[in-house]
């Protein structure tokens, strides 16, 4: 059986309103009168919320006794093998203690500190063979991502200059952790799934001292909507997941349709009622760089005495198929439902069928296209691991994917983080032209969503998104001008430069990152209102 997990939203709390619509918020207004303004020392406001941490610690593999008469090579070949499955072991008992918990769960005393292991993410960095022939010591390197103040919440001591914490975690058997088919791997059976060591005889745990630091962090960026409107079309697909709570997955997509024809589209059909898996796409246009972009937008879920009952084999193997598809073809893909460590996206209703989910062995091996840019929101409980499934997907192979993803609890109770996430990709300024936003506005609003638990949003994939604001025109960089319309469309900017205007264009990280040689990326302001707003480049 599949087990999910979705905080519901407080019962008897008002509902989270969406933030915004389509028309970009009032920050995509590029003020006439900007100047530069110099960065001060304080704390950069476009930061993510969360933040990766590297992880680091030594353990061993040991061998079936009979490997200790064969060949060194043999021995070797199958102590990587058992490496390579310990890393997932490992990841998964770090995820079930730094994960938060809910109330009814078994471990629900154990760790819950807002993070998460970022499986697949690690690496061995010693092997070394005992006199034995069958045991091999190793140091592993991992990620995991939390909160800002994670490392104050863990039991930490520092040793020989590293900040470090223990844990003990869970010794599954070399065949239980070579069990890893979809939906009936090792760790979800006990004593692993809920773990919860205090509960488990010596013989089934090993303590293992971790050590702690933060990774190298990222810079801010943009979605490429360059790449993703150069063909004239911008097509999303959204999902909402089958829920148990409260039947989101009906409620939200009624309310996404309504929220849609307020934004402009054009519904393919009358009503939410008429709705079923072959409903056409919810069309509008818009102005990106000076062209008309047709933007399309399809909606899926489960629909019960339809050909896609949530709670069929048949529903749930249409639902499957159709989100494999909008993974081969289209630019966006929105997941909202229910998720978790280790898991995917859960589209039918897993408690009376194995169809209609995508899990994280599926995303790897879905046919996504290797030269096509994309973006993904993985709306739900825990997706921080998704990102590395879809980066991971040998037809992306880290390239050309974005995937927005939370590292706790997400919001059950609205389809907000939706509405806000298409609202980004949709920002216009007045003239109802693509205004592009950098990517930490809307993980600022999507953090801003939770209110009885803490969400972190992050997105993976950015370090290579474009720093200048997507249809920059560059070729007008420090041109005389006298309003912004003279050096381009939204974005470009005409700002004051001693005792003159300079044409320039909106970037998103402080430094010289995107702007060119010669260039850095400083804050601009309103000299009218003293206020800022942005950051444009400025000449050296």
């Amino acid at each position: 059986m599949r087990m999910t997990r979705l905080a519901a939203a407080v019962l008897g709390a008002s509902l989270i309103s969406a933030a915004g619509g389509c028309t970009a918020p009032d920050d995509s207004e590029d003020p006439e009168d900007s100047i530069f303004v110099d960065d001060s020392k304080a704390d950069d406001f476009l930061s993510m919320s969360a933040v990766e941490y590297i992880l680091q610690g030594k353990t061993t593999v040991t061998l079936d006794a009979a490997f200790a008469t064969r060949p060194a090579e043999e021995r070797l070949r199958e102590a990587k093998r058992l490496v390579g499955l310990k890393q997932i072991a490992i990841a998964w008992f770090v995820t079930q203690y730094l994960v938060d918990k809910e109330h009814t769960d078994p471990n629900a005393s154990f760790g819950g500190f807002g993070g998460m292991a970022k499986a697949g993410a690690y690496e061995d960095l010693e092997m070394r063979e005992r006199a034995d022939k069958i045991t091999y010591d190793f140091t592993f390197k991992q990620l995991a991502a939390g909160g800002k103040n994670l490392m104050s919440k863990l039991p930490i001591r520092t040793v020989s200059g590293k900040t470090v914490f223990d844990l003990e975690i869970g010794r599954p058997t070399n065949t239980e952790m070579a069990q890893l088919e979809t939906n009936g791997e090792w760790y979800r059976n006990a004593p692993w799934t809920g773990w919860n060591p205090s509960a488990v005889p010596a013989d089934k745990k090993e303590l293992i001292t971790f050590s702690i630091a933060r990774e190298t962090a990222s810079t801010d960026g943009f979605f490429d909507m360059a790449r993703l409107t150069a063909d004239g079309k911008l097509d999303m697909d959204v999902y909402f997941g089958w829920d148990y709570h409260s039947a989101y997955h009906l409620k939200h997509s009624k309310q996404f349709f309504t929220w849609l024809k307020e934004q402009g589209f054009r519904t393919p059909v009358a009503s939410w009622d008429a709705m079923t898996h072959t409903t056409g796409a919810f069309t509008r246009t818009v102005k990106a760089d000076g062209r008309d972009v047709k933007v399309e937008i399809r909606m899926y879920f489960g629909k019960p005495a339809t050909a896609v009952d949530p709670d069929t084999d048949a529903g749930g193997k249409i639902l499957e198929g159709l989100a494999m598809q909008s993974l081969a073809t289209r630019d966006v893909i929105i997941y909202s439902g229910h998720s978790g460590p280790f898991y995917g996206f859960a589209i039918a209703n897993w408690k009376k069928t194995s169809e209609g989910d995508l899990d994280d062995a599926d995303i790897r091996a879905a046919p996504m296209p290797a030269d096509r840019y994309q973006v993904v929101l993985a709306e739900g409980c825990d997706t921080y691991q998704i990102g590395t499934a879809f980066k991971e997907n040998p037809n992306k192979n880290g390239q050309n994917i974005d995937v927005i993803t939370t590292t706790s609890f997400s919001d059950a109770s609205s389809p907000a983080a939706v509405e806000q996430f298409v609202s980004a990709l949709l920002a216009r300024d007045s003239l109802q032209r693509l205004r592009p936003q950098p990517v930490s506005g809307l993980l600022t609003r999507l953090d801003g969503n939770s209110y009885a638990f803490q969400t972190l949003y992050g997105m993976h994939g950015i370090d290579d998104n474009p720093k200048v604001v997507p249809f920059a025109n560059t070729a007008n960089f420090g041109k005389t001008c006298s309003a912004n319309a003279d050096c381009g469309g939204p974005g470009n900017l005409c700002v004051s430069v001693g005792s003159r205007k300079a044409c320039t264009a909106a970037c998103a990280s402080a430094g010289q990152s995107g702007c060119g040689t010669g260039y850095t990326c400083k804050s601009v302001a309103s000299s009218a209102s003293s206020t800022i707003y942005g950051r444009a480049c400025a000449k050296l």
